[in-house]
């Protein structure tokens, strides 16, 4: 009898722990949802909840994987159609649910209302645009809110996220624009310098990417230094410095190859001379890089077709008027060197597998 009653007072006592900690695992689960939902802004008599953006980037919402969440739910199950758009740059979204008492939460990202809708947007500027949500719940009135935001052009850049932390520089292959038709006559130039000055190029025949895998490291090198030479000699582009901190959640304009290369005067930061020579890289069927270190940025390329093929670096601030693609290559390769040796390198952003993880072209 005593053993029994011992082993019913560890069962009670057991029971009681449990019961604790199951009161403190709930009422925590809670205060997550609860605070999950407290960032988000009660609409439609509670039916609706969201948080909107207060800025979009027109740049980056090519390849942004959403807009915005919705929550939506109602008293009693009911079909319920939530539509989402931006006026005026946007289409409107519409997903059909059906709703209940608990809220179920909807991802948007409403296509651009026209595919010029972005190109529209070319001038560094910014506007002031709404974000609308309309809720159609059976058994309800239909419902609208909408919040306002910024809406940037597709020249501004942000590096990261000023709500999350999240790093946004692999969006920077979105500015990577191999299919521009000025970075074809860019490629074309440098076609031009192969056969104009053919010392300077081991008497390369063409510019054929990586030959479908016949290309030597060495041949690759000096296509890219045509492009480069193409980019001094033919269009005088050049280098202007900046101090951007590519680390931070600032904004920054980067310009797309095509608007710096068909301009009168072009010149480009680091970061705007070094995407010019990616997508010309790109167009050619190879793999550039972009390197980004707090405050600078400059090319990378594979020298073969291979996935573990060794890189070389070009630096285009050497685009001042009097150096080859030869020594910016030899300036580009001490550079990587050292930045890799002081841990300098924040960024490697390798555009190929951007484009496999769905960052495409803005352009």
């Amino acid at each position: 009898m005593r053993k029994r009653r011992i082993a019913l007072s560890a069962l009670l006592v057991a029971l009681a722990a449990a019961s604790v900690v199951y009161v403190a695992v709930g009422m925590r689960v809670y205060a997550q949802y609860q605070a999950a939902y407290d960032a988000y802004s009660l609409s439609c008599g509670g039916l609706l909840a969201w948080s909107p953006p207060p800025a979009l980037y027109a740049g980056l919402y090519v390849n942004q994987p959403e807009l915005v969440t919705v929550n939506v739910r109602s008293a009693t199950p009911s079909l319920a159609k939530v539509t989402v758009s931006i006026p005026g740059f946007t289409t409107p979204q519409e997903i059909e649910v059906q709703s209940d008492p608990s809220f179920q939460a909807l991802a948007f990202k409403p296509p651009l209302l026209t595919q010029s809708a972005l190109s529209a947007s070319s001038d560094a500027s910014q506007w002031s645009a709404r974000i609308v949500a309309t809720a159609r719940i059976t058994g309800h009135a239909m419902c609208q809110t909408s919040a306002r935001l910024t809406l940037y052009s597709r020249q501004w850049m942000r590096w990261r996220d000023p709500l999350t932390g999240t790093d946004l520089t692999p969006y920077i292959a979105g500015w990577v624009t191999p299919q521009s038709p000025d970075v074809g006559t860019l490629v074309g130039k440098a076609s031009q310098q192969l056969r104009d000055h053919p010392e300077l190029y081991d008497n390369l025949p063409a510019l054929f990417g990586y030959d479908q895998g016949r290309a030597t490291a060495s041949q690759v090198r000096d296509e890219v230094d045509a492009l480069f030479d193409a980019l001094q000699n033919d269009y005088h582009l050049r280098y202007s410095a900046d101090n951007a901190p590519f680390t931070s959640t600032n904004s920054q304009i980067v310009r797309e190859p095509g608007d710096i290369l068909a301009s009168d005067s072009p010149s480009g930061m680091c970061v705007e001379t070094t995407v010019i020579l990616a997508s010309a890289v790109e167009r050619l069927g190879m793999r550039p890089y972009i390197v980004f270190t707090a405050s600078h940025a400059y090319l990378g390329v594979a020298l073969g077709a291979g996935a573990n093929a060794q890189r070389a670096y070009w630096e285009t601030s050497d685009l001042n008027g009097s150096a080859l693609g030869s020594q910016a290559n030899v300036d580009g390769d001490a550079e990587y060197a050292t930045d890799l040796s002081t841990h300098a390198v924040t960024a490697m952003i390798d555009i190929a597998y951007e484009r496999s993880q769905g960052i495409e072209p803005i352009e």
